[in-house]
């Protein structure tokens, strides 16, 4: 598709002529300003459908809907580079930083454009190639006012560049997500309520009123979540006499996790793409890692768009969280000695005082073997003897730890890692003995 750009004074008068992705083209009604920040921005999100805000759990949320920043626990930084069509590329930074007291604050930094594309005059006549490229600095505040409540705004400065014309402006959005009963939760996100008004040369461009309503709910233990969003604008109600349902864009994503906390595949879809993504992640007591891709296929084209890749980056460390700390990795038990004991170190950093408090040894089968658990916060040091809850000395092998910690408004944080090696066998050896006549 073919966008041209009038941009007209008393001495210039050109029209640029810009090869228009799919995100202006098709993901959002017509090429409507500010198309670029209701695209999506990770692969995680992509892979999803788009259907992000009910869910809205990481540092992404700044962008589909910023209330949701109230569940983070870490600090979060995604990266995410995505090519487009036609040289065309988005590339995003995101920032999220929970605090004690004062709720979880974000940055976001968006850049999306072409580098370089034909221009011409009202002639046709062609010119030197220029570039275009927008650009969003947004700044997010969530807080959490009761315990299923969660609300968040953004102020955003929005800029745009198009060959020698430049523009500036400002923004705001409020989002709000409720968590309902059980594992579902449900966000509703006003963007541009307060509308940037872009103008390069003399004709202002306003940013319209989007509305993003969505629900997620989380199964089998969380390791399933289907997700869907409705997103419009003010188009749909522009025109009073009639009720145009082609306004209405629809979002449905599905979240599953192959092997928790190490692998995830993903699946979405809306009105335009057909999507699927997979993360690995890895974590390292303190910092957890992800590396997330996402294949998109275009079938509002009839596939004739190409398929487009996404790829991206997200670390989580420091923040709210819960970990165990052993100076043996390999413990001998001994049931005779009580002085023979892992001693393991307790480490908590909590929003809210501890209300209840679980630690549960597996062995490497997922078997639990051991349960300590009680109210308020633990002790520093718990030590374990290497027997079972009944009191028999467990097997050989390897030993890991789940410990699960809740508030006073009983927000969860939980983590899960190796604990020690087990071994009271030595290794297996030969006796020989000699006959009578090897004597």
């Amino acid at each position: 598709m073919v966008r041209i750009f009038k941009i007209q004074n008393t001495k210039l008068k050109i029209a640029l002529v810009l090869t228009c992705t799919s995100i202006l083209a098709y993901s959002f009604p017509g090429g409507m300003s500010g198309a670029f920040l209701n695209y999506g921005l990770s692969p995680r999100s992509l892979a999803l459908g788009k259907a992000f805000t009910g869910l809205a759990n990481d540092a992404e949320a700044s962008y589909f809907n910023p209330s949701g920043l109230v569940q983070l626990n870490s600090q979060d930084i995604k990266l995410a580079h995505s090519f487009l069509y036609d040289g065309t590329r988005m590339e995003y930074i995101g920032y999220a930083l929970p605090t004690q007291l004062y709720g979880t604050f974000g940055l976001t930094l968006i850049n999306f454009g072409i580098d370089e594309f034909d221009s011409r005059d009202r002639f046709n006549n062609r010119f030197n190639p220029t570039f275009s490229s927008e650009n969003a600095y947004i700044f997010s505040y969530a807080y959490r006012i009761f315990r299923f409540i969660g609300l968040g705004s953004n102020f955003k400065i929005i800029t745009k560049n198009i060959s020698v014309f430049s523009g500036v402006s400002v923004g705001g959005d409020l989002g709000v997500m409720v968590f309902g009963p059980g594992s579902a939760s449900f966000g509703a996100f006003i963007q541009n309520i307060l509308p940037p008004k872009l103008t390069l040369v003399q004709e202002e461009e306003k940013f319209p009123l989007v509305l993003r309503i969505g629900g997620a709910i989380r199964l089998y233990k969380e390791r399933v979540i289907i997700l869907s969003d409705l997103l419009t604008t003010e188009r749909l109600w522009e025109n009073r006499e009639t009720f145009d349902t082609k306004q209405l864009y629809p979002h449905f994503g599905i979240e599953f996790e192959l092997f928790p906390q190490i692998l995830t595949q993903r699946i979405g879809i809306d009105r335009n793409e057909l999507s699927f993504g997979i993360g690995l992640r890895k974590e390292w007591g303190k910092l957890a890692l992800s590396v997330d891709y996402a294949f998109l296929l275009h079938h509002e084209s009839s596939f004739r768009l190409p398929p487009t890749h996404k790829l991206g980056l997200s670390i989580k460390f420091a923040g709210f969280r819960t970990w165990i700390d052993v100076s043996q990795r390999l413990f001998v038990p001994k049931p005779e000695d009580s002085r023979n004991v892992l001693w393991m170190d307790i480490r908590i950093i909590a929003r809210r005082p501890i209300k209840r408090w679980q630690i549960l040894v597996k062995n490497q089968l997922g078997e639990i073997v051991r349960t300590f658990s009680g109210w308020e916060k633990p002790s520093s040091r718990i030590a374990w003897d290497g027997l079972d809850d009944v009191g028999r000395l467990v097997t050989d092998g390897k030993y890991f730890y789940e410990i699960l910690v809740i508030d006073e408004q009983n927000e969860t944080i939980q983590f899960s890692g190796p604990l020690t090696t087990i071994k009271t066998k030595g290794p297996k050896g030969e006796i020989k003995t000699r006959t009578p006549e090897e004597r």
